[in-house]
């Protein structure tokens, strides 16, 4: 059950990470002519997260802001390692594991055709 003050955080947390993507221009509309979204919908709003990147204080702010949610909401002490998704998941998932202090590794589409052929990169702790 959440109470009032983790519903109250979690709104101001929102609200700063969402004025924060837009005043990086990170939140694009466009609803004459809908953007499709790799899971196929259409949508007239699209975040270009890949656009914080560039912007070291927002983005170092983003970031406090997911970890002091990830510690808040789970318990952080079994979470063994933070994993991204290529190619736009590596760098958020490196920021998060470094402010967290948790091992990383990243996840391919597709196993690499070559040398290990491995679709997961990093060294697993654990077998997944």
């Amino acid at each position: 059950m959440v109470n009032a003050d983790d519903a109250a955080t979690r709104m101001k947390a929102g609200e700063e990470t969402a004025k924060i993507l837009i005043e990086i221009k990170a939140v694009n509309f466009r609803p004459s002519q809908p953007y499709t979204l790799t899971a196929g919908w259409a949508s007239p709003v699209y975040i270009d997260c890949r656009k914080l990147i560039a912007h070291l204080e927002e983005r170092r702010r983003v970031i406090e802001l997911a970890a002091d949610h990830l510690t808040r909401e789970v318990d952080i002490n079994h979470v063994d390692m933070i994993a991204g998704g290529e190619t736009a998941g590596i760098p958020y998932a490196a920021w998060l594991s470094e402010a967290l202090s948790k091992p990383m590794l990243y996840v391919r589409k597709q196993p690499k055709g070559f040398g290990r052929g491995a679709q997961i990169e990093g060294e697993q702790q654990h077998e997944l």
